[in-house]
């Protein structure tokens, strides 16, 4: 059982960093997320919830769900892994966004006189990703996710 104890705390670390760093991106660098971007910060908080269970249970010698938590985590990676594939389907424009921050406008009456009302009520459209180093946040998402299920994977695999 000390595998999936291990995975589960640095996955707690982990989610901690990626958290970290999106707000520092949006608060402190000034790149303002879209709808979909705050969306996929769900599953982490979930993740963060649960590994930090993880570790109180562990600190308490309960060490019977550390499996059942390291598959629940397991199930909400895949679930921001869904969420983050989603999102770079719609910067790359290869489906429409079902949600409502890409096209805010379209079916609404447009006159100069609503967009100067409306104007501080548009959000960050979806479909104009915010890039690090030539590759969006959605696209890092995409990584992360990937890297968690694995290690994951890992984990179940070592204790089974």
């Amino acid at each position: 059982m000390l595998y999936p104890n291990k995975i589960l705390l640095f996955l707690l670390l982990y989610s901690c960093l990626v958290l970290l760093s999106v707000y520092f991106m949006q608060y402190f660098l000034g790149m303002e997320p879209c709808e979909l971007c705050v969306i996929q910060r769900y599953p982490y908080y979930i993740i963060l919830l649960l590994c930090s269970l993880s570790q109180y249970l562990y600190i308490k010698k309960i060490t019977s769900y550390v499996l059942k938590i390291l598959y629940a985590v397991g199930f909400f990676s895949a679930c921001g892994l869904i969420i983050a594939i989603y999102h770079v389907g719609i910067e790359n424009f290869l489906w429409k966004n079902i949600y409502t921050c890409s096209d805010q406008l379209s079916g609404n009456n447009i006159s100069v006189a609503n967009l100067l009302d409306g104007i501080n009520e548009i959000a960050t459209s979806c479909s104009e990703p915010i890039e690090l180093m030539g590759i969006s946040i959605a696209t890092y998402n995409i990584i992360s996710n990937l890297f968690m299920i694995l290690l994951i994977i890992y984990g179940i695999y070592k204790t089974e």
